[in-house]
């Protein structure tokens, strides 16, 4: 691995997660909005039982935010379109992340955000 992140909750209330890479800070995923890790958690608000209207959604996700900045993998656009909305779970997500762009990404998301040290 070439470079390390770390991801946390976000401290911002509109914001779910918090990127930390190289002392710098980017905040992404609008809170109150699912997202494709949502709709595969049974204990989200945001669950669909259905898989076929939970591909038809990140379809229309994917299509939307496909002029996003996705080349730059540290903007918000790339880190949504990839972390939060690319495979039903986080874990799946950060693995093929990692494999995309070879930065690893430590997994924090249970803590909120505080500062950078």
């Amino acid at each position: 691995m070439n470079s390390k992140a770390l991801l946390y909750k976000s401290n911002k209330k509109n914001k779910k997660y918090s990127l930390i890479y190289q002392n710098k800070k980017v905040d992404f995923g609008a809170k109150g909005y699912r997202d494709y890790l949502l709709m595969h958690d049974g204990n989200s608000k945001y669950f669909e039982p259905s898989e076929i209207e939970r591909e038809k959604v990140k379809f229309r996700y994917l299509k939307r935010h496909q002029n996003d900045n996705l080349d730059n993998p540290l903007s918000p656009g790339a880190l949504s379109y990839f972390l939060l909305w690319n495979k039903p779970t986080l874990k799946e997500s950060l693995n093929d992340y990692i494999d995309l762009f070879d930065i690893e990404i430590l997994d924090n998301s249970d803590e909120v955000f505080k500062k950078i040290k």
